[in-house]
């Protein structure tokens, strides 16, 4: 079914990069095109050519538009969303739109830690099948510029967001790869959270769940279900003696992969699972992660300098990636480990990373709107003002052997622009203490 058929005026809320991709989309289409964007003051991009909205709309502005694609930014309970609705306005977001007009087999990927690490192995391991698949979603390509190519398999990361406005997604297999608190300022709770994590499941023929987490089971009937966990199993994919393995026989040898700690044990084991729907055999996929590297800002060693290790982990914003995170360093770590987070919880029960940095932390160096609640967790710590000074506070405390972990469990936006500039500000920090040695 093509949604254009039936809608004449379209709304793209929201002007970022899935806004524009929308409008591009759509200016293609037979319809009328209107942007909006919440923001009152904004540089429209030059490509934009349709009419644009900044600000609230007025009140009669939905009266003649029959579809708004909003932006995963956008939150849909919105006054001025909510107002569209009652016009009988059809609300939906990208990936809904692509749901409606994809002819290729998709699979899907959420959860709140793991999702960019697993759509990129996946994909990997695809491409290195000799499959022509594409990262699409809230990582790589938006998904309506797939449309246009010639592919075999779309690997969609989605977020909450995203499938909050998706109801209609075929997926050939589809996993949560874990539930912890995050969002819960724009969900308001861990259960709308979770029922929006669910939506993944609502038209997929396989779901990929782990053993470990009731929470990632689909609650919807699926036709089929692979399970994979850190046990030692009979049959599925399990883990025995440092060996990812399928039916009790080993597979993925973890000394030969890149990718780091117990969590990526689990990342792997999901894009195996999805990729085993996919046909592709075991022994092809084990190859393909021995040639995968870490996708940058995920528990990756930017220095090592005196025998210290320095870790940038900046893209785990909420406490279950930072759990994950020390959880998979802190026990294999010959030193002890000092850890560096903080920044805006969104409204997350921080208090969940008590017992583990009791266990597995040396020392705590806080910092951002809510450090000080991080700090307090440790009686070993201290709250800063910057990440320069943390980093140099590390390097004061770390002897040879020990580990310095950059793991946030928060978002950047209270000091930096996202996750990215804040772990470009965290290198050149390393570089300027380790380069004055």
């Amino acid at each position: 079914m093509n949604i254009l058929e039936n809608a004449q005026h379209v709304v793209v809320a929201g002007l970022g990069m899935t806004g524009q991709a929308c409008v591009r989309f759509l200016t293609g289409q037979p319809v009328t095109v209107t942007a909006w964007d919440t923001r009152s003051h904004l540089n429209v991009p030059d490509t934009i050519t349709v009419p644009v909205i900044l600000g609230e709309p007025a009140e009669d502005f939905w009266q003649n538009v029959d579809c708004l694609i909003l932006s995963p930014g956008i939150n849909p309970q919105l006054p001025a969303v909510e107002a569209a609705q009652a016009h009988g306005v059809e609300v939906m977001g990208d990936v809904e739109l692509f749901a409606r007009l994809n002819t290729v087999p998709a699979f899907g990927i959420t959860g709140s830690n793991g999702k960019t690490t697993v759509t990129l192995l996946l994909t990997h391991i695809l491409q290195a099948a000799g499959k022509r698949a594409i990262a699409a979603g809230n990582v790589g390509t938006p998904v309506l510029d797939t449309l246009d190519q010639s592919l075999d398999a779309v690997v969609l990361e989605l977020s909450s967001f995203q499938l909050e406005t998706t109801s209609s997604l075929t997926l050939q297999a589809a996993t949560i790869l874990n539930i912890s608190d995050d969002h819960l300022d724009r969900h308001g709770t861990l259960q709308r959270y979770l029922d929006a994590k669910q939506r993944i499941f609502a038209h997929c023929d396989t779901a990929v769940v782990w053993r470990g987490q009731a929470e990632t089971r689909p609650t919807t009937a699926v036709n089929n279900m692979l399970l994979y966990g850190l046990d030692d199993v009979a049959s599925g994919l399990g883990y025995r003696q440092g060996w990812i393995t399928l039916d009790n026989e080993p597979v993925v040898d973890m000394q030969q992969v890149a990718l780091v700690g117990r969590h990526n044990v689990l990342n792997i084991q999901a894009a195996l699972a999805m990729a085993m729907t996919a046909g592709v055999p075991p022994h092809v996929a084990a190859e393909a992660v021995y040639e995968f590297s870490s996708a940058p800002h995920r528990c990756v060693e930017i220095a090592s300098h005196n025998d210290v290790r320095w870790i940038d982990d900046s893209k785990a914003t909420n406490v279950g990636a930072t759990l994950a995170a020390i959880e998979g360093i802190g026990p294999g770590c010959s030193g002890n480990l000092i850890l560096i987070a903080g920044g805006d919880a969104k409204g997350a029960d921080l208090s969940a990373l008590a017992a583990v940095i009791s266990e597995n932390v040396h020392f705590v160096i806080a910092l951002g709107r809510d450090g000080e609640r991080i700090a307090a967790l440790s009686p070993c710590s201290a709250y800063v003002q910057s990440l320069q000074e943390a980093v140099a506070l590390a390097y004061e405390k770390a002897t040879p052997g020990d580990v310095v972990l950059l793991s946030p469990a928060c978002a950047s936006l209270d000091m930096f622009d996202n996750y990215i500039h804040r772990a470009s500000v965290f290198a050149d920090a390393v570089k300027g203490v380790t380069a004055d040695a």
